[in-house]
Parts: structure tokens; sequence; C-alpha cells
């Protein structure tokens, strides 16, 4: 004596169109991601920059080939030597050479720090 499943037809049923769902709303957004919207802006991509003068070792470790160590090593040479004065300073941190260099070129860049606070 087995009873049919009374819920079983229905959850199939909602699987089926929740999968749909999903499915149409992923083609979507794909669609848009490639053509663009067509109400929008035009689809745009541009590298964060990062200021060598300013940033912190956690924005610093996010740069390609920069990890924790050697974003350390950047904020420990700009306390110890000063602000960064141009992109090709990199060259004077340890571990930093110009290969790494010609890499994070596009993402970073030295403003001139701002003057310190007298009192």
């Amino acid at each position: 004596m087995n009873a049919p499943v009374v819920g079983a037809g229905r959850a199939r049923l909602l699987l089926a169109t929740w999968a749909l769902l999903v499915i149409g709303l992923s083609i979507r957004a794909l669609g848009r991601g490639l053509v663009g919207d067509r109400w929008g802006d035009e689809l745009s991509l541009r590298p964060i920059v990062v200021d060598l003068n300013t940033a912190s070792v956690a924005e610093l470790s996010t740069l390609p080939g920069v990890g924790g160590v050697r974003a350390e090593a950047i904020v420990l040479d700009r306390i110890r030597r000063g602000s960064f004065h141009s992109v090709e300073d990199l060259v004077r941190v340890d571990g930093l050479g110009a290969g790494t260099l010609e890499v994070l070129r596009p993402f970073v860049a030295c403003r001139s720090p701002a003057p310190a606070a007298t009192r």
C-alpha cells in the first residue's frame, strides 16, 4: 500500500521553474556584461590606481605580484627613506626589481605627499 506523494509533482515543477528563472537571469546578466545596457553608459574597465605615498599594507597587498611581505617592505621603505617621487623609486625596495615594476606600473602612482601639519 504505497500512497502516492501528493507534493512530489509540485516540488519538481517548482524546482524546474526556479532553475529556468536562474538560467534566464544569468543569461540576461551575461548579455548585459558583454553588450552593455541599452539604457546605461558604456561599460568601461579601468584599473584602480594605488598611491604609493598613502597606501596601507592592505591596499598594497592587493596589487598583482605584491603580497603581504612586499607590501610591508614598501611601507617600511617609505617610512625609512621618505616618500616616493616616482614609480621608478620602487626599485629601491628590497625584493622589487625591474620586472615587478613593469607589472605594477598601470596600478600605482606617486602623488605628492601632503605637507606635515605644524603645531
